[in-house]
């Protein structure tokens, strides 16, 4: 009988304000300010956060893990990347010594490995996943989900996608260009934005239309999925038209959230599952219960359940074959789901038929 598989979710703080709230917790009597939070961060080695044991599905197989940090911050702007390199393949390191099989590469750790895919895992024979073609499944479900909700007809309406030359991006247009009337994509690459437009064309029932500035992108549209590996926030609530559905799913987010919600638009984190066990990591993973987790590392959870499934690597690799297996993973009645989350607030189905109320009255 095979070995059972084992998990290791590496990732790291979002941003500064999320691994400050950390060190509250460790030392609540000190306030240290960015640049000391950022150096010292620089010099911590990967290590372990926390171990889980018998995470599963109910009525089903059941797999370990071990939560790993690679202390790494977005605003790490000045650190040389082969010394973030070295960091996440000792994160690497520490899950094959402690028996994990499969390692979901989490936030910017993807990023910073691509291309090196193969060397990596073969170097420290560990599976690898960036977790992408799941956290773009978890979108596209959201969205057709939220669209239903709220009475908004895709098939008739405008999409923009910004970040849409990135592996979750271009995922998300090879899904809707033929589910959407008008896609309005954008990156700050136009040669690689053309390359993805060209691919789907021929497919694509909706027309497609390119920009190289994101406000213009968003203009008009009915729907918005923000994909980008930016580190810095780009738009308010206040930036949207009403009536307009947002998602979210850059880490760091690209919309300021930390306002109250508006009535009249959606905005929500995309890429966030509901699960059957509890990830209480005893740090802030910027989640709002301790039952969600991000697409990106359950992925790496999906896999170890199950091996024959496809890990994510690369860029423009996200088929609508992948997406259909794992789309098929959260479907409604799945342990796994999409849930709707802004900031450290989760919808309850009450809030979103009151949303879908105000929306079918006319109210703004």
């Amino acid at each position: 009988m095979p070995a059972a598989e084992k998990v290791a979710f590496v990732g790291h703080p979002a941003s500064i304000e999320q691994f400050r709230a950390y060190m509250r917790v460790l030392k609540p009597e000190k306030e240290y300010r960015d640049q000391l939070i950022i150096k010292l961060f620089e010099w911590t080695s990967p290590y372990i956060v926390k171990e889980f044991s018998n995470l599963g599905i109910p009525n089903g197989p059941m797999v370990d893990a071990t939560m790993l940090m690679v202390p790494f911050l977005p605003e790490m702007r000045e650190i040389h990347l082969r010394r973030i390199t070295e960091k996440i393949e000792e994160a690497l390191d520490i899950g094959a010594q402690q028996g994990c099989t499969i390692a979901s590469l989490g936030g910017f750790t993807s990023i910073i490995l691509q291309g090196q895919e193969h060397r990596v895992a073969d170097k420290h024979r560990i599976k690898l996943t960036s977790g992408n073609t799941l956290t773009a499944a978890t979108i596209i479900a959201s969205m057709q989900e939220i669209a239903s909700i709220l009475g908004v007809d895709l098939a008739q309406s405008t999409m923009a996608i910004v970040g849409a030359s990135g592996d979750i991006g271009s995922g998300c247009v090879g899904y809707f260009c033929d589910k959407a009337a008008h896609l309005r994509l954008s990156a700050p690459g136009m040669n690689k934005l053309k390359q993805v437009a060209e691919k789907y064309r021929l497919i694509a029932g909706a027309s497609i239309d390119l920009f190289s500035d994101n406000h213009e992108a968003i203009q008009g549209a009915d729907m918005i999925i923000f994909a980008t590996s930016a580190y810095q926030e780009l738009f308010n609530l206040s930036d949207f038209a009403p009536r307009t559905i947002v998602c979210d799913a850059s880490a760091p987010c690209n919309v300021k959230l930390d306002c109250a919600p508006r009535p009249d638009m959606f905005a929500y984190h995309g890429g966030v599952l509901s699960v059957p066990f509890e990830i209480d990591a005893g740090i802030d993973l910027d989640l709002p219960a301790t039952n969600l987790f991000y697409a990106c590392q359950v992925e790496g959870f999906l896999i170890a359940l199950d091996p024959t499934l496809p890990c994510s690597w690369g860029r423009g690799n996200i088929s609508r074959e992948k997406l259909d297996l794992f789309l098929s993973r959260i479907a409604p009645g799945s342990p796994i789901r999409p849930v709707f989350a802004q900031g450290k607030k989760l919808f309850t189905g009450e809030e979103l038929r009151n949303y879908a109320l105000r929306w079918a009255n006319g109210i703004k």
